[in-house]
């Protein structure tokens, strides 16, 4: 089970989230989420229980033991955002 994915946005800014997500989260149709703008990006958030430290504790590991550091991430995500305003017309 992988924790991204990706959704396109289409006509009038509707998403669909993926029915793993949905599953795995419990969203169902009227459930509504809340969307936090950093400016920079956004958190959307379920209206369950949060596991946040959880999931950041494991992820904190899995980085460490693959040798991951917060500048070779910061470094891929730079790169990834100027590939991604590249291809923006």
């Amino acid at each position: 089970m992988s924790n991204i994915f990706q959704v396109q946005v289409v006509r009038r800014g509707i998403i669909t989230l993926p029915k793993e997500l949905r599953d795995n989260n419990r969203i169902e149709e009227g459930d509504l989420l809340t969307l936090i703008d950093l400016g920079d990006g956004i958190v959307v958030m379920s209206p369950r229980r949060s596991r946040f430290q959880e999931i950041s504790d494991k992820l904190a590991k899995e980085w460490q033991e693959s040798g991951e550091t917060l500048e070779s991430m910061l470094t891929t995500l730079r790169e990834v955002r100027e590939e991604y305003d590249a291809k923006k017309p």
